[in-house]
């Protein structure tokens, strides 16, 4: 069964009390020359991406966080699109949002001037844009699936090397 998409999916996995010791091991992995993936380690924070010359605009971004929770500690990783992409579409939520938001206003004062109202028309074409937008992202996440899984891959090969714990799903 598959599991419906989700923006910026997330996972987490046990570690116990090797937090630290799994983010560690990641630095060095992703620090090997012959490291397929790359990324940085810092504090309790990580973030694993493909190569430069494997990227493309779609490639997911990997952020993990080692944290407490009731289960214990665990590893919670969140993917995204890179940053800069992420803010183009947020640049892009803003604008179409206030483009439409300034539409309306202007079609409320042509209404009440008894003028031609068309202006009002950029507030649901704006909303039409913005859901066209939100659903290229899903459509970027299923053809950015295989990244997807190597970079998740790549931490529970490390959970597992460090945890030994040979159940991770």
């Amino acid at each position: 069964m598959t599991r419906t998409p989700r923006m910026r999916p997330q996972f987490e996995l046990p570690v116990g009390d090797r937090g630290r010791l799994v983010l560690l091991r990641l630095g060095e992995r992703l620090d090997d020359p012959h490291a397929v993936l790359n990324g940085q380690v810092r504090g309790d924070f990580a973030f694993v991406r493909l190569p430069e010359e494997r990227r493309s605009l779609l490639s997911p971004h990997l952020e993990l966080e080692i944290r407490e929770s009731r289960a214990g500690t665990v590893l919670h990783g969140r993917f995204s699109p890179r940053p800069n992409v992420w803010t183009g579409f947020m640049g892009l939520f803003i604008a179409l949002g206030m483009l439409g938001f300034i539409g309306l206003m202007y079609g409320f004062a042509q209404l009440m001037l008894d003028r031609p109202i068309w202006m009002m028309w950029s507030a649901p074409v704006s909303l039409a844009l913005i859901a066209f937008i939100y659903g290229a992202a899903f459509i970027g996440q299923g053809l950015s699936n295989d990244e997807m899984y190597e970079l998740r891959a790549f931490v529970e090969d490390t959970v597992r090397e460090v945890c030994g714990n040979p159940d991770l799903v």
